[in-house]
């Protein structure tokens, strides 16, 4: 189904815009209290919570390449849509049957929703508007985004009184609305999809891959990219499993008067929202972005400072050093990510934009994949200290492939 073409019909930036604020806000009310609602109203034990975050990332494995290559070749606007209609459903089925069975079933729908949107939307928006101002618009979207995660935040707060379902049943809903409404308001008039009958089904699906792959073989740069995917995920799928444990855990929580632990999660996913907003305004402000030594630059201080938070997040026995930490370092990595889009999209060429940023997504992926169980098993023979540790050293490596992508990126420009 294509758009109206009518004159009320918002452009390009815009509907980019309100879907990344839409998104962000139907995310948050799903993410916020989702292993809560695991662990209370699911009953899942750590070894089936650890199951669950297995089968989603093997799902974005095995379908980001699949899925770039549908954008690449037939649609961006396709992919989006198909993408959260997924994610739709199947938040919508975990909210609804809390059964283990149910809540694998939902990461399968997600998990492979995700991977039709992820690249899609940003090379989307990079075909309609050009790559020099998408740029811009991808700091902005991520300011946007951030003020509609601060505000399902508290929308979630609010609607976990009722159920700890109730937070993942209204995301759900908000984004099938959302596939609705883009069905009506997303045009895609900037790339155009290659005629059916000059392909044959084989070559169609594997020509945009291949030639991503010649491309990476071409442009180091590329390659040091993916495998800094790897090393942030061998790290962060454990570190996003085990940290709300290290919380509860290693820690005794403040008490909040009548409100119950669990609200310190919200507060901190405020105030996680409060600093990524201003650490994106302050790179979108302050830095040229299309210069590719200014990225590397800023992503090896961004990655440095996690680095460091992370350790004393890990380490620390002071509650509040801890919990600083994790706040600073969830905020520089969420001011880090659309610059590491922003850099993918510059050595990209435009016919295979979207299945490089799959590539990449797929490598975190993988790096995920075989990290957290890992990280899972330090944590259960050690300790959750000495499994975040692990994970942070790891961590590290990031920054000599950031020193050897500036050198390669710089030879590329030259």
């Amino acid at each position: 189904m294509q758009p109206f073409n009518s004159a009320w019909r918002p452009n390009a930036y815009m509907v980019y815009m309100g879907m990344r604020a839409t998104s962000a806000f139907a995310f948050s009310l799903v993410i916020t209290y989702e292993l809560v609602y695991h662990t209370i109203a699911v009953g899942l034990n750590p070894l089936q919570l650890v199951t669950v975050g297995v089968v989603l990332e093997c799902m974005t494995f095995f379908f980001e390449i699949p899925t770039g290559v549908v954008a690449d070749l037939y649609s961006r606007r396709l992919s989006v849509l198909i993408g959260l209609a997924l994610m739709g459903v199947g938040f919508l089925v975990e909210g609804l049957v809390a059964t283990f069975a149910a809540v694998l079933a939902a990461q399968v729908l997600w998990g492979i929703g995700f991977t039709f949107y992820s690249g899609a939307e940003s090379a989307w928006i990079s075909d309609e508007i050009g790559e020099a101002r998408a740029g811009q618009a991808f700091l902005r979207a991520a300011q946007i985004g951030q003020i509609s995660t601060l505000a399902g935040v508290g929308v979630a707060a609010l609607l976990v009184n009722g159920g700890a379902n109730r937070p993942l049943v209204a995301g759900a809903l908000i984004y099938i609305a959302l596939t609705i409404i883009l069905l009506w308001v997303m045009g895609e008039s900037g790339f155009q999809p290659a005629q059916r009958d000059e392909w044959s089904i084989r070559r169609a699906m594997l020509l945009p891959l291949q030639e991503s792959i010649q491309l990476v073989r071409v442009r180091p740069v590329l390659f040091i990219i993916l495998l800094i995917g790897v090393v942030i995920g061998l790290c962060l799928g454990g570190f996003d499993r085990l940290n709300a444990a290290h919380f509860t855990q290693d820690f005794a929580l403040p008490a909040l008067g009548p409100l119950e632990p669990v609200a310190w999660f919200s507060m901190m996913s405020g105030a996680i929202g409060v600093l990524s907003l201003g650490g994106a305004e302050l790179v979108r402000r302050r830095l040229d972005l299309t210069r590719h030594i200014v990225i590397v630059r800023l992503l090896t201080g961004l990655y440095s400072g996690m680095l460091v938070c992370m350790l004393v997040f890990a380490l620390a026995h002071w509650f509040w050093a801890a919990l600083i930490c994790f706040c600073v370092s969830q905020a520089l990595r969420n001011t880090g990510r659309p610059i590491l889009i922003i850099w993918i999209n510059q050595h990209a060429e435009p016919r295979n934009r979207a299945t490089l940023i799959s590539l990449y997504w797929q490598s975190n992926a993988l790096g995920q994949i075989v990290g957290s169980p890992i990280i899972g098993w330090i944590g259960a023979a050690f300790s959750l200290r000495a499994a975040l540790t692990a994970g942070a050293l790891v961590y590290g490596l990031v920054l000599p492939l950031l020193r050897r992508a500036g050198q390669a990126s710089t030879s590329h420009v030259q």
